[in-house]
């Protein structure tokens, strides 16, 4: 399966901007002790469980909910103190669980399918947004970056692009067939000419755009394939959800 360099950039890049992690060893995203209700079950899938810990660790509301106390502090306090923040919250929750079921899901299916990403594939990466950075001049620049900034080591960092690979070869595995025909490419053309001006205001002839065209589509219909294919996961699991234990 080949790999779009340009799609696996964007997503390392777009790690390299997370927000840095707060503390939360001490507390679950309502702030209280972690000891407490941390292994209480939330969901399965396939018999897979999704813990209350789990849900802190991607949700993040309470370091969320910090922040945006420091710089928005009567927000913050509508997010904590009233009805209608703790069920907004509630329903974050539980946006984020049904992320976590999907990314269940996908595990699983990578796990099915063999797929693997080699120390090679993942240095190769590393590389890549060394050489297109001007910021990081060597992987030590990198690991210092993530170290100061995002309180992640470059293992880490190395382990979630990993996964990141893992999950785009999924991608490509599931959206392999799609294709655009030359008449899809001729209707996108005549239906949005306005958009393939020169600097003279004039039409570009089809033929100097036609790649542009077949990579815009080719990347909708990939995103629908893949929304589908997932869409249809969701229902062949079995997924229970206890919403009653949030």
């Amino acid at each position: 399966m080949s790999l779009s360099r340009r799609n696996l950039l964007i997503f390392s890049l777009a790690l390299l901007m997370i927000t840095p992690a707060l503390a939360v060893s001490a507390q679950n995203d309502n702030g209280t002790n972690a000891s407490q209700n941390q292994t209480t079950v939330l969901a399965k899938v396939n018999g897979a469980e999704i813990t209350q810990q789990q849900l802190s660790q991607s949700a993040q509301v309470y370091p969320i909910i910090m922040t945006l106390s420091r710089q928005y502090r009567t927000f913050g306090q509508f997010l904590m103190s009233s009805e209608s923040g703790q069920n907004f919250l509630n329903e974050y929750r539980k946006h984020v669980l049904d992320n976590l079921i999907d990314q269940t899901i996908q595990q699983q299916k990578i796990e099915e399918l063999g797929i693997e990403v080699t120390e090679e594939e993942v240095q190769s990466e590393i590389n890549t947004i060394i050489e297109n950075n001007k910021q990081f001049k060597d992987e030590k620049a990198l690991e210092d970056y993530l170290k100061n900034n995002q309180n992640m080591s470059l293992a880490d960092f190395k382990s979630r692009m990993k996964e990141g690979l893992r999950s785009q070869k999924l991608r490509d595995e599931v959206t392999g067939n799609v294709s655009v025909s030359d008449e899809e490419v001729n209707s996108y053309y005549e239906k949005n000419k306005q958009s393939f001006t020169d600097q003279e205001g004039n039409v570009k002839p089809l033929e100097d755009v036609r790649s542009q065209i077949e990579n815009t589509l080719v990347n909708q219909k990939k995103s629908e394939a893949f929304s589908s294919w997932l869409e249809g996961a969701r229902k062949e699991a079995e997924v229970e959800k206890f919403l009653d234990r949030m």
